[in-house]
């Protein structure tokens, strides 16, 4: 039998005790981890239950579970911060529906302050009140009314309402002032590398600079001034003409930087055939402006294509900027009696119930 000097073991030996003396302490290691895991469960299963909680609560109109619900979750700092922003998010929609407007600031305040990631609301869902309050908060903490951007290396058009020049049909055709807007928005927020003011934002904008109650005074001058406050490299500025069944559209777009117009456009054609014509003026702007719109992207969206359910669309539009919210919540239902399948009526249909639902 070979003999070792004492205390030294063969390398056999040696390799079999370092494993049986690593598997011993990673055995040690997950019964730690496993007992930690199963001591922090209750907490976060608690906490999980607590968050779905709170958003029966919102989505029942029970705001003042609501409220309290998520001002804890909001307030725990060992909550991971997709879930703190959630929190903050519901419990600013709260506060609205409650008509507690600096309740409200100050919550958004506090999300904002959780970026990055980029916090950006989207106004097809939120109560209008909110959307005002947010363009306020972001504004107050950036010193800025630029739009922000996801990343660089992207464009930013605005668009602005068009004019309504129509011989005929005038006063039916008054909505589509904003429809048209809001429509080629739409279209073109499915451009690569381009960036869409959304419809709200430049609202907001126009009654900071009073000038949202007089729409003949933002001419191209006012549109660039705009353009270079939100940060935008390009303004869409249109107008069209309904005469007996056909109709149409014009739009001119103006470099912000140099007061250059870009591109002037003009489609026409039958106004039953509008989400055509406009899904053909927004493939102009993209080439205008150099970025990617494919017709395949166009095809996918969710846009109405039928007229009369864009007209009653447009009409809740209007009526939600005078706050007139149970007349607008009407508009959007009824655009979804003429087109069951349009489903931005849907959203800010479901985005005004909370107001309507606190009185």
């Amino acid at each position: 039998m070979s003999s070792y000097p004492q205390g030294v073991l063969p390398m056999a030996s040696f390799n079999v005790w370092r494993d049986r003396s690593l598997l011993s302490a990673l055995s040690q290691f997950l019964c730690l981890l496993c007992t930690g895991l199963l001591l922090l469960a209750p907490h976060a299963q608690a906490q999980d239950d607590q968050m779905a909680e709170g958003v029966t609560a919102y989505t029942t109109g029970d705001y003042d579970t609501t409220i309290r619900l998520f001002s804890d979750l909001a307030k725990d700092d060992a909550r991971a911060t997709p879930e703190r922003r959630e929190a903050l998010h519901y419990l600013g929609r709260a506060y609205i529906a409650k008509r507690m407007a600096n309740e409200a600031r100050e919550t958004l305040t506090e999300l904002l302050e959780l970026e990055p990631p980029l916090v950006e609301l989207d106004p097809d869902m939120e109560p209008p009140p909110l959307m005002k309050l947010y363009y306020e908060v972001r504004k107050d903490v950036s010193n800025s009314y630029e739009v922000e951007r996801a990343r660089d290396g992207i464009q930013t058009l605005a668009i602005m309402d068009f004019t309504n020049n129509s011989v005929d049909d005038h006063e039916r055709f008054a909505p589509m002032e904003q429809g048209f807007a809001s429509v080629l928005i739409h279209q073109l927020n499915g451009a690569t590398d381009l960036k869409v003011v959304e419809r709200e934002r430049i609202q907001w904008l126009l009654s900071e600079l009073d000038l949202q109650q007089d729409a003949s005074r933002v001419d191209q001058s006012t549109a660039v001034r705009m353009g270079k406050l939100m940060g935008a490299q390009a303004m869409l500025l249109g107008s069209f003409i309904k005469h007996r069944k056909d109709i149409m559209i014009n739009a001119r777009l103006v470099n912000v930087e140099t007061g250059e117009i870009l591109m002037s456009e003009q489609v026409k054609g039958r106004a039953e055939d509008f989400y055509e014509l406009t899904q053909q003026l927004s493939l102009k702007v993209a080439q205008g402006i150099n970025v990617t719109l494919s017709e395949t992207t166009l095809g996918a969206s969710t846009e109405t294509k039928s007229l009369d359910a864009q007209i009653s669309y447009s009409e809740g539009i209007v009526l939600l900027e005078k706050e007139e919210y149970r007349a607008a919540y009407e508009k959007f239902l009824e655009a979804l009696e003429y087109d069951a399948s349009y489903s931005r009526a849907r959203l800010k249909a479901d985005s005004i119930e909370p107001l309507l639902a606190a009185g």
